[in-house]
């Protein structure tokens, strides 16, 4: 059917006459343009689209037209994901049969993980895997920010974007660390090119404005910034509001903002580019608390209005991306998914709708995930050979990364000739592990390992596999282990697995079910509590060590990188 043809199908319904494809009466219809909530609506829908919504107007009901009574439940749009990583420890396929009963029908995901490893090829098998899926994906094409030039050797020349920006599927250039968009070299000219180009094409510029004083704020917001995921104060979420960005107020895997910031949602501001967003879900976050939805229920019980909540997961994420004409709203002419819960106050899925189409109802999903095909080279990105292993000496003052929280670090000077610095403090090797070869070994203080070794590839914006540890064999047993498995995670004693998590998929994704994995990580969590570590969601930890995205220092196989002016660093004070 051309576009054409099926508007006029849709006004032709709209004035009753031709009978649309399916009918719900009795509705109490969520307006998420005006944020109010009507009594005894009626919607029309035909080819996958609303010809009607509103008062109970009688439709013209013919011989296959599907009748359906609310009985006065709410209708909300389809939930709208406005900030995910898909392919976080399980991937797509995963992804999408856990998302299909929440109510969710549009992800906009960020695309940085397989291309870090893998380059275009990565970027055109994760967008390749989303067509066709029963859920809408759109995604924002990640400019692939790293530590250093060598971690970003992966990443397409500019020019080579054009071609994804323009893709109607790609709502904009993916979040920018703001470190590395005001950068005075090379690596900020690449991505301030990547920022402009996206702005020339009429695309979003996500943000990233973790740890940004004013005056680098102002500039950021300058370079085309419009969203931000990493405010945890209302006081960062007013700030942000009043330099125009959409706020996505974080409720996931990585961190928990609802609760500090709930009181904004009271304030007398307009609350129009508020968002609520995941950032990404765990394995054990899916099972227990969902995701979006999940997130939805959180603020629900914090108090906040359901009419503030509805629009935060909807409409204000469908303006904010410039797809308002389709989704993000139940009215004429836009996409039919929609989702039916109880009342407004009681967030449970009854039926959700994508594209006209049943996709859960009843407890029962109608639906299941398209399958996703990875390139046999995706496989094989993890080459690291035991020599490449090096081991620090423990003995004198060395530069340490210390942590602050189970994310954010500082650099410390330390004295291992202290034993009680020693006995906090781990050997830490960063080995790149595609091929191309380096490695640097430093200092991990704060982590809490008091025997064995914990390693992995699946870090952050890195290509590097990061192990941590108390002993050369533990360490050498972890290293082995993971190249057995082509990549993953893995926590040693000596030469016994204690557990681990294979993740083959560019070294970053399992290929077991979202069950398996999160029985996988429990494992890892409880072993790694017997050993000595307290923090909660240690594996986090661990993979965020080389990342650009979390102050104030970090490591990469060239050496520490402090943060504020992306400075290589070496173990001794004085380098």
């Amino acid at each position: 059917m051309t576009g054409m043809d099926q508007l006029e199908d849709l006004y032709k319904v709209s004035l009753g006459i031709e009978p649309p494809d399916m009918v719900i009466e009795n509705a109490l219809l969520f307006s998420s343009p005006t944020g109010e909530f009507l009594p005894g609506a009626s919607i029309w829908i035909k080819g996958g689209r609303i010809a009607y919504a509103g008062s109970g107007e009688p439709a013209n009901i013919g011989p296959e037209t599907a009748v359906m009574d609310a009985r006065s439940q709410v209708i909300l749009p389809g939930l709208i994901e406005a900030h995910t990583h898909v392919m976080s420890l399980t991937g797509l396929e995963e992804f999408t049969r856990f998302v299909i009963p929440s109510g969710t029908t549009t992800v906009i995901t960020e695309t940085i993980e397989l291309a870090t490893i893998s380059g275009q090829m990565g970027f055109d098998c994760f967008i390749e895997g989303m067509k066709g899926q029963p859920i809408r994906f759109y995604y924002t094409i990640s400019p692939l920010c790293g530590l250093t030039p060598e971690q970003e050797v992966n990443a397409p020349h500019v020019e080579a974007y054009k071609r994804y920006l323009e893709d109607p599927m790609c709502l904009g250039l993916g979040e920018i660390y703001w470190a590395n968009l005001l950068l005075q070299n090379e690596q900020g000219d690449r991505v301030r090119r990547l920022a402009a180009l996206a702005l020339s094409i009429g695309k979003r510029v996500q943000g990233h404005t973790a740890g940004a004083s004013n005056k680098k704020l102002q500039a950021y917001t300058a370079l085309g910034a419009t969203s931000c995921h990493e405010p945890i104060t209302e006081e960062e979420v007013i700030s942000r509001l009043r330099l125009g960005y959409w706020v996505m107020i974080r409720q996931g895997a990585v961190r928990k903002e609802l609760d500090q910031v709930a009181g904004v949602f009271g304030k007398d501001l307009d609350k129009r580019r508020l968002i609520i967003s995941t950032d990404s879900m765990d394995p054990h976050n899916f099972l227990t608390e969902g995701s979006l939805d999940g997130a939805v229920r959180r603020a629900l019980e914090l108090g906040i209005s359901p009419e503030l909540v509805y629009q935060a997961v909807t409409i204000n994420v469908a303006e904010h991306f410039r797809v308002d004409h389709l989704v993000g709203s139940l009215l004429p002419g836009r996409a039919a998914d929609l989702v039916m819960i109880p009342s407004p106050e009681e967030y449970e899925p009854q039926l959700v709708m994508c594209g006209g189409e049943i996709i859960y109802e009843q407890g029962e999903a109608k639906v299941s995930p398209s399958k996703v095909r990875y390139p046999e080279e995706m496989f094989q990105t993890v080459k690291v050979s035991l020599d490449q292993i090096p081991l620090p000496a423990f003995s004198g003052r060395v530069r340490a990364v210390e942590l602050v929280t189970r994310l954010v670090t500082k650099e410390a000077i330390v004295d291992l000739d202290d034993p009680s610095v020693a006995e906090d403090t781990l050997a830490v090797a960063a080995i790149e592990r595609t091929g191309r070869g380096g490695a640097f070994a430093g200092y991990l203080k704060g982590f809490g390992l008091k025997e064995g070794a914990f390693g992995s590839t699946m870090c952050w914006d890195s290509t590097d596999l990061i192990v941590i540890g108390k002993d050369e064999a533990s360490i050498k047993s972890v290293v082995q282990r993971i190249n057995e498995m082509r990549g993953g995670t893995v926590l040693a004693k000596g030469e016994r697995i204690l557990a681990e998590y294979p993740a083959p998929v560019c070294g970053l994704l399992s290929i077991e079910s979202m069950e398996k994995a999160a029985e996988r990580i429990r494992k890892l969590e409880m072993e790694l509590k017997a050993l000595g570590v307290k923090w909660e969601n240690p594996l986090l930890t661990l993979v965020t060590l080389g990342t650009a995205a979390i102050p104030h220092i970090r490591i990469t196989h060239q050496g520490y990188v402090r943060l504020k002016d992306h400075a290589l660093l070496g173990i001794t004070p004085e380098d």
